[in-house]
């Protein structure tokens, strides 16, 4: 688009997109890609296993594993972590583990919703 009314559209849907980014920053000024796309899985389908997780990212089970660490509430180390996850054991097979989002977590993906809605 070449008129001016197009550039603005424009511009308001980069502020958006950058504000969606900057949301990310203010949980940790270096949170990594991939631990925003394990979180946007999770949140596109909360109960997600880790095995699923694998296939939905393309990531290795070791870096899956890490990345839900970081969101989850304690990190590597007894570390803090983004408490934007939880992993529970599913109760029908304890070696299959399933990711679901904390109430932090569906607080600040409503955040994210709310920024691309505007």
């Amino acid at each position: 688009m070449n008129t001016f009314a197009g550039r603005q559209t424009e511009n308001k849907t980069a502020r958006r997109l950058l504000s969606f980014i900057e949301e990310f920053g203010k949980l940790d000024p270096e949170m990594q890609i991939q631990q925003i796309a394990v979180f946007l899985h999770v949140m596109g389908k909360p109960g997600v296993t880790m095995r699923e997780l694998e296939q939905l990212t393309g990531l290795s089970s070791s870096s899956v594993s890490r990345n839900v660490s970081a969101l989850s509430k304690t990190h590597r180390k007894g570390q803090p972590g983004h408490d934007l996850l939880a992993t529970v054991e599913d109760p029908m097979d304890r070696r299959i583990k399933r990711i679901s989002p904390t109430s932090k977590g569906t607080k600040v993906f409503n955040t994210l919703i709310s920024i691309l809605g505007s």
